[in-house]
């Protein structure tokens, strides 16, 4: 039953991760410069569907939601920004997956079939000198300054790298709407 159960989704999982993504529907949308009605009829819903859940006056569908993240994930304009606002279902994926997270990189292609028994055997600060190796050596093949990889002390590397002025521009626009939001209690 345990390989069943990681494939049923309640009601209310499905209603929080729509919720998440909901608020920074217009935003994306515009990162991603596609107007409503090309990205409604890309997801096979009207274009006054569309709008009326960017609105927030309709809910919408749990296919419209992986449709929607699909397409952000995999659009080179708003991946980053996906990512970044932790709109991407990783908790989700992680499920799908038995515990293991594949999204950050690859290291099946490093480690080959035996992956999970090195990372289970590695602590925490083997695995934060593993990420700030590989973003270190990732900075000098590239041939990146110094200061454009960013490391906080949780080891969570931060690719500065790649985001340009505009992503910059966009997630703090972002931010001051949702903290205006909160605050208005909205």
């Amino acid at each position: 039953m345990e390989s069943v159960s990681k494939w049923l989704l309640t009601d209310a999982e499905k209603d929080s991760f729509v919720a998440t993504l909901t608020p920074h529907l217009a935003i994306l949308r515009t990162q991603a410069e596609v107007s409503q009605e090309k990205l409604a009829n890309l997801i096979g819903i009207s274009r006054q569907t569309y709008s009326a859940i960017e609105r927030k006056i309709r809910k919408m569908s749990w296919n419209t939601y992986l449709s929607l993240v699909l397409f952000y994930d995999h659009n080179q304009k708003t991946h980053q920004l996906l990512r970044h606002l932790s709109l991407f279902p990783t908790e989700l994926v992680v499920r799908f997956n038995e515990g293991v997270d594949f999204s950050s990189f690859e290291l099946s292609e490093f480690l080959g079939e035996k992956m999970q028994d090195i990372v289970d055997r590695l602590d925490d600060q083997a695995l934060q000198t593993v990420r700030q190796t590989i973003m270190t050596e990732y900075a000098r093949c590239t041939k990146l300054p110094d200061s454009a990889v960013v490391k906080s002390f949780d080891g969570t590397p931060i690719a500065t790298e790649t985001a340009t002025e505009r992503d910059i521009k966009a997630l703090n626009a972002i931010r001051a709407i949702i903290a205006d939001s909160e605050k208005n209690g909205q």
